[in-house]
């Protein structure tokens, strides 16, 4: 599948193009909103999730969501909260009304060690977000997860790491650039966060293939500067499945020649030609 096809963006209710385009689509419920059924009828063609924010857990709700259930083209998610008691075990009573309510269902909870991967999957959602350590590892995560799960999501415009000081370069993006490399059966969906300028702008870019600057530009978090356009062609497919051996005591360096690279190639004023510039022969 081509990864376009992966593009998932934020939908506020508001008629725009990225929106309209992209095949699949995230909505935040919202009670008091009148056409999310007629949303979920009319759009057959996209794979629509909708997270449900705790608050607006009521049984009301619940069966407004279970009226949905004639539809194949949506998914729930909540966080893993929403489903635990005061003693952080699952209310199994509360967790099987939300499996009543949908066909699917998944956790908003961003996954970044095996130990919480291990109880997600016992919860047997149809897709799990993976962020931090096991951004690097997305193969070995797909392995674990033995084809019980349909499927890996991931944040692609935000640098993400369990230590906020940690060198951004090696933290989990995903550059537009580097998609290509990302774009395996077992990733079903690239997503973006922000607000809606930021979706439309990131929907754009990454459907386009390339970045025309800084990473701190497109990145959020991420506070070096690195110019996008003179990393070596071979970073995203280096890191899609190095396992971060920079802090695993393996001693890797690659991140960092990489960026030594760039701020030579910048210097000559030279730039790298991603493969998606060089299909449109710009």
């Amino acid at each position: 599948m081509d990864y376009r096809d992966k593009l998932c963006v934020l939908y506020d209710g508001e008629d725009n193009e990225y929106a309209a385009e992209a095949r699949q689509v995230k909505i935040i419920f919202h009670p008091e909103s009148k056409n999310l059924e007629k949303y979920i009828e009319q759009n057959q063609d996209k794979h629509i999730y909708i997270e449900l924010k705790t608050e607006n857990y009521t049984l009301d709700n619940m069966k407004r969501l279970q009226g949905l259930k004639s539809f194949d083209n949506w998914t729930l998610q909540i966080p893993v909260s929403m489903i635990l008691d005061k003693k952080k075990k699952v209310d199994n009573n509360k967790f099987n009304v939300i499996k009543d309510c949908c066909n699917k269902y998944m956790f908003t909870d961003m996954i970044g060690n095996w130990e919480v991967l291990q109880f997600i999957k016992a919860l047997k959602p149809s897709e799990v977000y993976v962020t931090n350590m096991l951004g690097f590892a997305l193969e070995n995560v797909s392995l674990e997860l033995d084809g019980s799960i349909e499927g890996i999501r991931v944040i692609c415009n935000y640098a993400q790491s369990a230590w906020e000081d940690s060198n951004d370069l090696t933290k989990f993006f995903i550059r537009p650039e580097d998609m290509e490399a990302y774009n395996k059966s077992y990733i079903t969906g690239f997503e973006f966060s922000g607000d809606n300028p930021i979706q439309e702008v990131c929907y754009k870019v990454y459907k386009r293939g390339y970045w025309y600057g800084d990473l701190k530009e497109l990145i959020i978090g991420f506070k070096d500067s690195v110019d996008s356009r003179c990393l070596p062609p071979n970073f995203g497919y280096y890191r899609a499945n190095c396992k971060k051996r920079c802090i695993t005591g393996r001693n890797c360096g690659v991140c960092e020649a990489m960026r030594t690279v760039s701020e030579k190639l910048k210097e000559n004023n030279t730039q790298v030609i991603p493969p998606a510039k060089q299909k449109k022969g710009e």
